[in-house]
């Protein structure tokens, strides 16, 4: 049993029964024998996640426990690792029994869902970019042959303003510094043309559906990294995704502790069993950056987290590398922002003949 409690009383919020109703309450009923999963501050954020929960109802062991609740309370997120981890108890219990609901689990409810942006368009002069088709909870099996777009890194990297990019529209919310914009796999939709040759030979494009997936930051501070790797591979393996595409998004200094996180998804996601190709390595935020500048940032951040890099390594097998400035203030394509623009959609989208990535 999960809940959140005042250090210096016994106040406590949690999702319990009270006669014989499930619903989230407010009590000072002594708590026992108990440990501590982590302690926090009492923020005005985390006083404001308290009211839009206080008083909810609708428990579920599987979507809606004591857990999420707790986790929302915390950091913001819907996360309950008791559904994810594989040998828990709870997760032999429910699985088979969710069937089609099974891509449900940790997915935000609707009256908790963070608000979207403004589907504002970023740049009327942009004409080559993915549209927007809408938001998913998760993917269903008729996407399996669209191109799969898989974000990664730390908070703050600006995986989010990567997706906005792409879609020149204002579709993720973009945190501030190292507070995170992204607090659950977020998928978004869209459609894009791909060069293909056609029965005579020729080149033409074909529409194919783009779904991009914006993942929680890794070393978030409200979740440890085992924690986020846990969820983000628990959703990839439950929406049984063959990924296209990784974007690996990193930005100013790459810290030990980012390097660390990185490498353990590169591992997940088999980054050296010769899928490199379907790897982009994306040194952002270079704004204020020199081309020097920037080359060296896209050096060191290939140096730090491709360690088998080889002088002689095949050219077909070694991951793109680019590095894009978007200033968030920008009101107009510069020269600089159409050429990161292109360089974007270069490494992004571009469809390979090799094997697809799958967990």
């Amino acid at each position: 049993h999960w809940f959140v409690k005042d250090k210096q009383s016994d106040w406590k919020i949690e999702f319990s029964q009270n006669n014989a109703v499930f619903h989230v309450n407010v009590d000072c009923n002594p708590v026992g024998e108990h440990w501590t999963r982590q302690e926090f501050a009492m923020t005005s954020e985390v006083k404001e996640r308290m009211k839009k929960v206080c008083g909810a109802t609708n428990y579920s062991l599987a979507l809606r426990n004591c857990e999420h609740i707790a986790r929302y309370i915390h950091a913001g997120v819907w996360i309950s690792f008791q559904m994810v981890n594989p040998d828990s108890f709870m997760r032999k219990k429910f699985i088979e029994g969710l069937a089609e609901k099974t891509k449900l689990i940790n997915t935000f409810p609707d009256e908790l869902r963070p608000a979207g942006e403004s589907l504002k368009t970023i740049y009327q002069e942009i004409t080559d970019f993915v549209p927007f088709g809408g938001q998913k909870d998760a993917l269903a099996e008729k996407d399996e042959k669209g191109y799969n777009i898989l974000l990664i890194g730390p908070t703050g990297a600006g995986k989010s303003s990567i997706i906005n990019h792409l879609y020149n529209q204002r579709v993720c919310r973009i945190g501030h510094g190292a507070k995170p914009g992204t607090r659950e796999l977020h998928f978004t939709q869209g459609q894009y043309g791909f060069p293909m040759k056609n029965k005579k030979g020729k080149i033409e494009k074909k529409m194919r559906a783009v779904n991009l997936i914006d993942t929680i930051g890794l070393c978030d501070n409200m979740l440890k990294p085992d924690e986020v790797k846990s969820f983000i591979e628990e959703s990839l393996k439950t929406n049984s995704l063959k990924i296209d595409k990784v974007l690996v998004v990193c930005y100013g200094r790459i810290t030990q502790e980012h390097q660390e996180a990185i490498k353990m998804f590169l591992k997940l996601l088999k980054f050296k069993n010769k899928y490199k190709k379907r790897f982009a390595f994306i040194y952002s935020k270079c704004d204020d950056l020199t081309e020097e500048e920037r080359l060296e940032g896209i050096e060191k951040m290939r140096e730090l987290l491709d360690d088998e890099l080889e002088e002689n390594e095949d050219e077909s097998n070694k991951p793109d590398e680019i590095a894009v400035a978007f200033p968030p203030d920008a009101t107009a394509p510069t020269i600089a922002i159409r050429q990161d623009l292109d360089s974007l959609r270069k490494v992004a989208l571009t469809d390979l003949d090799s094997k697809r990535i799958s967990l």
